[in-house]
């Protein structure tokens, strides 16, 4: 894969890449916010990037993979996570990304393609990433790495799914703040109609959807989490491509692989926009 083949030729030397931190005004207060700027001058294609729950596995590295190749790339911590203010609940995250989006369509500081913007998220950040592609007709493309539905296995005529998703929650607290695995488990199913991925398909339309799942992932199995919506989407005459990778929940051993995916997924989708 060609490292640079986004960007402009001859621009890189005098616009290198960068890092930027960024607090923004969320409706609990801050928000931490990395900016991965790839090199280059004028307008990159953008990707808002969401982590999932709690949050230890970060992507950074595919932050800075997509940025070698021409991607401006924002990441985030939601609220009541990594120093973020306010308290965590899934209403929040989705609260927090449209704070990202708007900021990102309104900056004119840091060259964001405003006609190339895309979402990719990873386990929760999956959900989140869904709803975001349903809720805004402007976005290109979305990535979905081993989607967390949560609304969708709450559904499940086995108990085995949301009893999984309570014992995920157990283990999230210490590191957030102002929830509880209670709190958390009472969300979900009150919300669990709106919180499915499938809910949400007519809102995605035509536009393209990579969902990349794991074999032997143990929170999100993709039997529960990907390939219900998948194959109802691909029913509707959506635009979906699913594949997995034989590996864990957080692509442990196959990171390399899972980001030349979404590089080149995301690259592709990039180049159609032009």
């Amino acid at each position: 894969m060609d490292l640079k083949y986004l960007t402009k030729e001859g621009s890189w030397e005098k616009n290198p890449p960068d890092l930027q931190a960024e607090v923004l005004q969320g409706k609990r207060g801050r928000l931490l916010v990395t900016i991965y700027r790839a090199g280059g001058a004028g307008l990159h294609p953008t990707v808002l990037l969401s982590h999932g729950f709690p949050g230890i596995e970060k992507n950074f590295d595919l932050a800075q993979a997509l940025r070698r190749i021409g991607f401006h790339v924002v990441l985030y911590h939601y609220s009541g996570s990594w120093g973020s203010d306010g308290a965590y609940a899934y209403a929040h995250n989705l609260e927090d990304a449209d704070t990202l989006l708007e900021f990102i369509e309104t900056n004119t500081t840091y060259g964001f393609d405003r006609e190339r913007l895309f979402v990719a998220g990873h386990s929760v950040g999956g959900f989140v990433t869904a709803q975001l592609l349903a809720a805004h007709p402007e976005l290109k493309a979305a990535v979905l790495l081993a989607p967390c539905d949560l609304g969708g296995v709450m559904g499940f005529a086995d108990d085995t799914e949301p009893k999984r998703l309570l014992d995920i929650f157990e283990g999230g607290p210490i590191w957030l703040n102002g929830t509880s695995p209670a709190a958390l488990y009472e969300e979900v199913f009150a919300n669990q109609a709106s919180y499915r991925i499938g809910a949400l398909l007519e809102r995605f339309g035509k536009r393209p959807v990579y969902c990349l799942g794991a074999v032997q992932d143990e929170c999100c199995p993709p039997a529960a989490h990907c390939l219900p919506w998948v194959e109802e989407l691909k029913k509707m005459g959506g635009t979906v491509v699913y594949e997995a990778l034989d590996t864990d929940h957080s692509f442990s051993d196959t990171r390399l692989q899972m980001i030349e995916k979404t590089a080149k997924f995301l690259a592709e989708q990039a180049q159609k926009a032009e």
